[in-house]
């Protein structure tokens, strides 16, 4: 598996039909000329339809979403990470974006299950600015989409995420954001 999109082993692991809703939906959104081989990707993982209650084969997930990244790039990926955050459910008592960061890891952890699917670091550095390390299977500019939509969605103002330091694309085994609002 290519550095870039994590080299977590999934085999024997699922992924629930949230995830993959928030995928399916966020492909729906693509340009006509995008959208028709990224729903194809879908329809050849058997993804399209899920139902949010259901358990999905992670390794097709990801290769789902690994292929949709090939052909849709970066920008379009990152976009359909931000919806998982807005489509997942975080703790009743996640207020702001400190808490938001820090329960990352334990939603994501509710999402899958069957293995270890790697997960989400955060630590604050100061009132309003924290790192987040990510070690999933899933293609960076996703995770940082998944970082990204969990900050926005529990700030009451501007949020800025930029990568730093080790980044799978570069051989690292994480991808490390810094995150501020």
């Amino acid at each position: 598996m290519n550095s870039a999109r994590g080299d977590r082993p999934v085999t024997g692991m699922e992924v629930t039909g949230e995830w993959v809703r928030a995928v399916a939906a966020g492909v729906e959104k693509f340009s006509a000329d995008s959208r028709e081989p990224a729903l194809v990707v879908l329809e050849d993982a058997d993804l399209v339809g899920a139902d949010s209650g259901e358990w999905y084969p992670l390794a097709g997930y990801v290769d789902a979403v690994a292929s949709i990244h090939d052909i849709v790039g970066d920008q379009a990926v990152h976009a359909l990470g931000q919806r998982i955050a807005r489509a997942v459910s975080f703790p009743d008592d996640t207020e702001g974006v400190a808490a938001a960061l820090t329960a990352l890891d334990v939603v994501c952890r509710a999402g899958h299950r069957g293995g270890d699917p790697g997960g989400y670091a955060f630590r604050q550095i100061g009132t309003a600015d924290g790192r987040v390390e990510c070690r999933t299977p899933y293609p960076c500019a996703f995770d940082r989409g998944i970082v990204e939509g969990a900050a926005v969605a529990h700030a009451d103002g501007f949020v800025r995420v930029c990568e730093v330091g080790a980044c799978r694309s570069e051989g690292a085994d994480r991808c490390t954001y810094d995150v501020s609002w």
